[in-house]
């Protein structure tokens, strides 16, 4: 037992060592950097902080791990076993992947090792009395705690049975993509023999398509992307004024938020005096969102649920109020609003209220050669080759952009405008007739969309992802024409926009211009 005769044993277990006990459990727990073994968790945790430099408490709470992040750390460093200087200066990106929240040792102690009130206990000089490694045959049979601490234990127990059952949803929905994918193949299997077997084919692949929406919400469970939203001012001071300007609307009403990200829209909700909120995503943001939500003591308001709004039960028949940030690029991009009109189909009362409430669409003409030349014209000469034929890829994808205003050519045109109280998803797919009336000679390089929100209440508030106001996340949508139009001034251009779903991965755009009589055709992916 050379091992455990170090330093970090020797200062609270000296008597044992003189008076063994014949029964004592045998070192078995294996230090997380080196080969040397423990008895328990505890005097693990004291020979990794004095021989390794590592404490697991001062990292758990500088990285403000939650239980599955502390686990999924455990099981990083158990099965990578890097150098314990890592952890100065790591940000635990390196473990995020849910493989480690597989357990690299059965009945690892460090995985029910609980650190937020081991300090007090060794201060305390009630360690030697500890045994964390799940045996209890040396523990009193009662223990007296204080009340702080006992409500802490009760608050942790209460987070675990939260994600657990959030883990057995999403083992279920995983189980129903099994079940659509199985289902695909049963139906391009017998199929294969019929004569219209390759619109059965396209018919099966359109309903995996729909089914399967797991990189979109993979996406917003980057930290990055709820970063780029929450700092966008317009947005979410938008948001934040017309909740709580319209605050007699939210008093002691039931609030549903879709897709709640991090939960901001469902804390101005509940800041508004909302009886209860409920916050719905199904991106795994949400598990941030219920620390947000602790964190700034509004848990007995807002509940948060993972899972699609088209698939999870609430805990209420209806709501009044629905508050949601949907907007995708170019308003549609994305296809939230679908499930905001489901939502709104299914539980909204009779009279309740959207957050917005109204949106419009609209075009403008822009004319700025040196971009054009830029996207377009490079491809005639790249290092002195020619490739004209990626020049007709590119040309046919929408950009996202920031388009300065004084490149703006005309007057602006609204293709499409939407009253969320009453439209049908049939109605997001849409063809319109514009015109617009050019304001100098020049030549029109691209055509450029953006959208206004308005909460028209009894304090309305609005604001504009246009060029001309205050710039956003959203930025603006150019659509770049293969040859620049010439046009004059008064001269009015008009068109057509056709606005479509891709059938094959429905939350893409399919974007159809014509201009003059010349049409252009874009996708938005």
């Amino acid at each position: 037992m050379q091992n455990d005769t170090d330093d970090s044993g020797s200062d609270f277990c000296e008597e044992e060592w003189e008076e063994p006990v014949t029964d004592a459990p045998a070192p078995s727990l294996i230090c997380l950097f080196c080969d040397v073994l423990h008895t328990d968790a505890l005097t693990m945790y004291l020979h990794c902080k004095q021989e390794h430099g590592f404490c697991l408490k001062e990292i758990a709470q500088r990285l403000r791990l939650d239980d599955f992040e502390y686990i999924k750390m455990i099981n990083y460093i158990r099965s990578q076993r890097p150098p314990s200087q890592l952890f100065v200066s790591t940000d635990g990106a390196v473990w995020k992947d849910d493989t480690y929240l597989k357990p690299v040792i059965p009945d690892d102690a460090l995985l029910q090792f609980d650190i937020e009130g081991l300090e007090d206990d060794l201060s305390e000089g009630n360690h030697g009395n500890c045994d964390l490694t799940g045996d209890k045959s040396h523990v009193q049979e009662s223990v007296t705690l204080p009340r702080c601490e006992y409500e802490g234990i009760l608050s942790c127990l209460r987070t675990a049975e939260e994600k657990v059952a959030l883990l057995q949803h999403q083992l279920t929905h995983a189980q129903q993509t099994m079940d659509k994918m199985r289902t695909f193949v049963q139906d391009l299997v017998m199929t294969t023999g019929q004569t219209d077997a390759s619109s059965a084919t396209t018919s099966a692949l359109q309903s995996l398509s729909c089914g399967d929406d797991s990189s979109y919400f993979m996406s917003y469970a980057h930290h990055a992307i709820h970063d780029e939203m929450l700092k966008d001012r317009v947005r979410t001071e938008s948001y934040r004024d017309a909740i709580l300007q319209n605050s007699a609307l939210f008093r002691d009403k039931v609030v549903l938020d879709v897709g709640c990200g991090t939960g901001i829209l469902s804390m101005f909700a509940a800041k508004a005096g909302a009886r209860s909120v409920i916050a719905v995503d199904m991106s795994d943001v949400v598990y941030q969102a219920m620390d947000i939500v602790r964190e700034n003591k509004l848990e007995t308001v807002v509940s948060v649920i993972r899972g699609k709004v088209e698939e999870v039960s609430l805990p209420v028949d209806k709501v009044d109020v629905i508050i949601s940030e949907w907007m995708g690029y170019f308003l549609l991009f994305e296809s939230m609003l679908d499930s905001v009109l489901y939502a709104r189909d299914t539980w909204l009362v009779e009279g309740g209220h959207m957050f917005p409430n109204y949106c419009s669409l609209s075009l403008v003409a822009v004319s700025n050669s040196r971009k054009h030349r830029e996207r377009i014209g490079f491809w005639q000469d790249v290092y002195g080759f020619q490739m004209s034929c990626m020049a007709s890829v590119v040309v046919k994808e929408a950009v996202v952009e920031t388009v300065d205003p004084e490149d703006i050519i005309s007057t602006e045109a609204t293709v499409k405008e939407l009253d969320l109280n009453i439209c049908s998803s049939a109605e997001l797919d849409f063809t319109s007739d514009f015109s617009l009336k050019v304001t100098k000679n020049c030549l029109l390089t691209a055509v450029v969309g953006s959208f206004d929100i308005r909460f028209d209440l009894q304090h309305p508030v609005s604001f504009s992802t246009s060029a001309s106001q205050r710039s956003t996340h959203w930025k603006q949508t150019s659509f770049y024409l293969r040859e620049p139009l010439a046009v004059c001034q008064d001269e009015v251009v008009r068109g057509r926009i056709d606005v479509r779903k891709n059938p094959r991965d429905l939350r893409s755009l399919l974007v159809s211009l014509t201009l003059n009589g010349r049409k252009f055709k874009y996708t938005m992916e």
